[in-house]
């Protein structure tokens, strides 16, 4: 199903069936004839580039979704979350909206997302961009503890509980409050504009997240780290890879992982935390002009 969008007659929205269930995407065709898939993070929605989405629009034609359980798409009516399920999903939108020939911007889930379906499709990939995305090769014992509480938890935790315990907020200021903590550089009027974009009216009144609270159990293990490395070393394009220096989820091992990926700079951005594209979205805009102005054919 297709909507138009009357406030932008160059930008489409709609659903698209993914396993059978209906995920919400936009496509904005602004006749530059190069793609580029905007891929979100963890509990966020595919309007997280909000603040790049002009910039980026002097480049390119823009295709962006909500993975099944975010944002305006529909939750998991049954199973659990794994992220073979956003990867199936991501496949799903390339194959029915994407030209064969395609760049990649994703962020923090979405960042290693992209860097898989780089990897899995090295001769449609022209650019990825992963702002953070990476991790670290875990301890296995501690994997083995994370797993073993997960197994004792889930069917609880999947029962519907959390979902009948999730917070409504009074009005999206309410709900703005919640997020300062995570977004502590952030200015009031620039933290509404994200939370708009994270909550809906809630049946009995108020606000509530759109994202599935599920979500949050986790999967019961993640693809094998030896297989995402040899992913990564499949990746034929550019790759730039960006964190913030005050980020929360800092690897371990930057050297291992990024020792895998071909084509690569990396730059950190001070003063900025996991999300750099809400804390410092005018200096990651030049670190994004200088690589595509240098990348784009």
């Amino acid at each position: 199903m297709e909507i138009s969008d009357p406030q932008n007659n160059n930008q489409e929205n709609g659903f698209f069936e993914s396993g059978g269930y209906k995920l919400h995407y936009t496509k904005r065709d602004n006749g530059k004839g190069r793609a580029l898939l905007l891929l979100h993070g963890f509990m966020d929605s595919s309007q997280t580039f909000l603040f790049q989405e002009e910039y980026l629009s002097k480049h390119f034609d823009l295709y962006r979704f909500d993975y099944r359980g975010h944002g305006d798409s529909e939750w998991l009516r049954e199973g659990f979350y794994h992220f073979m399920l956003p990867l199936v999903d991501t496949k799903t939108f390339i194959q029915k909206f994407l030209p064969e020939k395609f760049h990649i911007l994703g962020h923090s889930m979405g960042g290693g997302l992209g860097s898989r379906i780089a990897g899995l499709y090295p001769e449609r990939v022209e650019s990825l961009v992963s702002l953070e995305g990476f991790s670290s090769l875990q301890d296995p014992e501690k994997e083995r503890r994370r797993f073993l509480g997960w197994l004792e938890n889930w069917e609880i935790s999947l029962a519907g509980k959390d979902r009948k315990r999730q917070k409504n907020f009074k009005s999206v200021e309410d709900a703005a409050a919640r997020l300062a903590p995570i977004y502590p550089r952030l200015p009031k009027e620039r933290l509404l504009k994200i939370t708009e974009t994270l909550t809906r009216p809630a049946e009995e009144g108020g606000y509530m997240w759109k994202s599935d609270p599920s979500y949050k159990n986790g999967p019961p293990v993640f693809l094998s780290p030896q297989f995402t490395r040899h992913l990564w070393e499949t990746i034929s394009c550019n790759v730039l890879v960006v964190y913030g220096q005050k980020t929360h989820l800092a690897l371990d091992d930057s050297k291992e992982v990024f020792s895998h990926i071909r084509n690569l700079k990396y730059i950190e951005i001070e003063d900025a935390g996991h999300n750099m594209h809400h804390d410092r979205p005018e200096l990651l805009e030049s670190i994004l002009e200088e690589f595509y102005v240098t990348n784009l054919k």
